[in-house]
């Protein structure tokens, strides 16, 4: 079962460890069925309440994709001289047979989106309008993880003033055993919440931000690829302009393709 763990990816690896930890917190006494139960059930409660579904399995995808290893961009580049060779040297019918092979979902639409505009301010206005698509949908992720990470220390909190109502409702009593559950889950539901939001949410939202940053980056050189292909230009230009990309100037590129996208909009 671990082999087949660590073999389905980084996502599975990431579970496998999550089993391991159960199973030391069980071992140790860390392990509350009620406080498990009241931090995840009710954050998940409220976040099934808050967002759509269509947004959650979104987000999902996104923080999947995040946990991947990054797409190397030179492939990129190199796909795109190719794709601008096959443009001016044999035509557009085989530039869209070779489109449509394509994984890339937003370059495989770039490309069909180029052949169906004959002017150059509309392509560009309508891949613009794609990239900032894709980036309102990462965004809509990251402010997802954003609140899930606000709402596991908040029903840690919550769980805490269970256990102490439990601990309080059981003072009066000669029994003191009955007293350790609520003290249990005053105490591990905070902790729960803790873990959860600072070792768990948080850095994958910081994983998040790093990939969608990159996504940004290579959405940009799609769209500065695609209109070089439109235009027909040589493949040896093509390649020269986006191989600038991987180089020091990208944080400018960057921004300059945010700014483009927030005047197209």
């Amino acid at each position: 079962m671990w082999r087949a763990a660590v073999d389905s990816g980084r996502a599975g690896r990431v579970g496998a460890v999550g089993g391991v930890l159960a199973v030391l917190a069980a071992a140790t006494g860390f392990l509350s069925l009620t406080g498990l139960l009241v931090t995840i059930g009710g954050t998940l409660g409220v976040a099934v309440v808050t967002f759509p579904r269509a947004r959650l399995e979104s987000t999902f995808r996104l923080v999947e994709a995040a946990l991947a290893e990054p797409a190397d961009l030179r492939e990129l580049v190199v796909m795109l001289r190719r794709l601008g060779r096959i443009h001016r040297v044999d035509g557009p019918v085989v530039l869209e047979r070779a489109a449509a092979g394509l994984s890339d979902p937003f370059l495989r639409r770039a490309i069909v989106l180029a052949l169906e505009c004959d002017d150059q301010e509309e392509l560009e206005e309508l891949l613009l309008g794609e990239a900032q698509g894709r980036a309102a949908e990462g965004e809509a992720a990251r402010h997802v993880l954003a609140t899930l990470g606000k709402l596991f220390p908040a029903f840690g909190l919550i769980g805490t003033l269970i256990g102490l109502a439990l601990l309080l409702r059981n003072l009066s009593g000669a029994d003191v055993a009955a007293i350790g559950p609520g003290l249990g889950i005053a105490v591990l539901t905070t902790l729960y919440g803790a873990i959860l939001s600072n070792v768990v949410v948080l850095p994958l939202a910081t994983r998040l931000q790093a990939h969608l940053a990159r996504e940004t980056l290579r959405c940009q050189m799609i769209i500065d690829g695609v209109l070089l292909i439109a235009r027909q230009e040589f493949p040896t230009r093509i390649e020269r302009v986006l191989r600038a990309y991987l180089g020091t100037g990208v944080a400018a590129r960057t921004a300059d393709g945010v700014r483009r996208a927030e005047r197209a909009a």
